[in-house]
C-alpha cells in the first residue's frame, strides 16, 4: 500500500509525464477513429485550454485561493500565545547525487525554510524543528529535514537552537513523531511553519493529535510576479499542481479521520 501511495503522490499529478501523456494520448488516439475524430478534437482543445490555464499565475490563484484561509502569517510575537518552538514541515526536496558527490535543491520548500528563520528571528530564541523524510528514498537516505537544517542555519539560525526530525514521510507521519518530541521536550505551543495550502489540512492534523499549533504560513511564492498575467509559466503549473493534490489529500486525510 506504501508503494502504491508512493507512486501515485510521484505520478498522478498535473507537472508529471504520465498524466499529461495520458490525456493527450486519449485525444490523438479518438482521432485515428473515424466515428470519434470530432469527440478527439474536442478532447484536445479541452486539454490544451485546460492545461494552458492551470500553468498561468491566473489559474493558479483560483484553483488556491478556496484553500487557504488558514493561511496567516505570524507579524508580533503576542500572535504566537507563547509558543515555545517553531515547526517547519517538509515539502520536498531534489537531491542531486554523482560522483560521491551530493547537493540538495529545495525548490518550493524553500519559501518554508525562509519563513522559519523569520519567525525564529520574530520570537527571540525559540527552539526551531525541522521536518522531513528521506521523501526521494535514496540510499544512502538524504533526509528533507537535513537539508532544511543546513539552510535555516545559513539563514542565521544557531545550530544549536535547531533540532532536526528525519522519519516522517507524509503530514499524518510527521504530526505522530513530532507529538512525542514535543511531549519530551515539554513544549506545549508551537508555531507551525508550511505553505500556504498546506496549511489548514496541517493545522487539522495536529490538532486533532492534540498539539496546539499556531500558523504562519509561508509565502506562496518567492516571485511573485504578476497574479492576474495569462502567461504560462513553470512556477504556476507547480502551485495548481500542489492545489490539486491538497485537494485529494484533504479527501484522503478525512476519509480516514485524521482531522
Amino acid at each position: 500500500m506504501h508503494a502504491l501511495t508512493t507512486f501515485l503522490k510521484e505520478n498522478c499529478r498535473l507537472s508529471s509525464p504520465l498524466p499529461m501523456l495520458a490525456v493527450f494520448g486519449v485525444g490523438v488516439a479518438l482521432l485515428f477513429w473515424r466515428r470519434s475524430s470530432r469527440i478527439g478534437r474536442s478532447w484536445l482543445t479541452v486539454a490544451l485550454l485546460g492545461f494552458w490555464f492551470v500553468s498561468t499565475p491566473a489559474g493558479a490563484w483560483l484553483l488556491s485561493a478556496p484553500l487557504v484561509p488558514a493561511a496567516q502569517r505570524l507579524e508580533s510575537p503576542d500572535q504566537a500565545a507563547g509558543a515555545q518552538a517553531v515547526v517547519v514541515l517538509g515539502g520536498g526536496i531534489v537531491s542531486h547525487v554523482a560522483d560521491g558527490f551530493a547537493l540538495d535543491d529545495l525548490g518550493d520548500s524553500a519559501a518554508r525554510v525562509m519563513e522559519g528563520a523569520r519567525v525564529y528571528r520574530l520570537l527571540g530564541d525559540p527552539l526551531v524543528i525541522v521536518s522531513g523524510g528521506n521523501t526521494e528514498h535514496l540510499d544512502p537516505p538524504r533526509p528533507e529535514a537535513a537539508a532544511f537544517r543546513d539552510a535555516i542555519v545559513r539563514l542565521g539560525v544557531p545550530v544549536s537552537r535547531v533540532v532536526v526530525e528525519d522519519q516522517g514521510l507524509t503530514t499524518r507521519e510527521e504530526a505522530v513523531i513530532l507529538r512525542s518530541m514535543l511531549a519530551a521536550r515539554h513544549i506545549d505551543r508551537i508555531v507551525l511553519v508550511t505553505a500556504p495550502t498546506h496549511m489548514t489540512r496541517s493545522l487539522a492534523t495536529f490538532r486533532a493529535l492534540g498539539v496546539n499549533a499556531v500558523p504562519s504560513a509561508s509565502r506562496a511564492r518567492t516571485d511573485p510576479g504578476a497574479q492576474w498575467s495569462l502567461w504560462p509559466e513553470r512556477q504556476s503549473l507547480v502551485a495548481s499542481d500542489l492545489a490539486v493534490y491538497e485537494y485529494v489529500s484533504r479527501f484522503y486525510y478525512r476519509l480516514h479521520g485524521w482531522n
